[in-house]
């Protein structure tokens, strides 16, 4: 029925792992901007703007979000798998 309606299945693991790897680099790129920050403060380099400390948490507390919601959609998406398979 579903390539009927020209709609393509996806594997849930799939989808977990893609939604892992997103994360992981959200992560990844928000350390290493912090990191590179430090550095430049370190060093004592000009002409670099640094976040302020509030500003890093907002960062921070924005990631913390999106991967909620991410990981959110995943257990209802994994639910709604369930209640599929267990109706067939």
């Amino acid at each position: 029925m579903a390539a009927e309606l020209g709609q393509q299945t996806v594997e849930l693991g799939a989808m977990v792992r893609l939604a892992a790897e997103e994360s992981y680099l959200a992560l990844r790129e928000l350390v290493e901007r912090s990191r590179a920050e430090a550095e430049a403060e370190a060093q004592g380099k000009e002409g670099v703007r640094l976040r302020s400390d509030t500003e890093k948490k907002i960062d921070l507390l924005k990631f913390v979000d999106r991967t909620r919601q991410r990981m959110l959609r995943l257990h209802v998406l994994a639910k709604w798998c369930q209640q599929v398979q267990g109706s067939l």
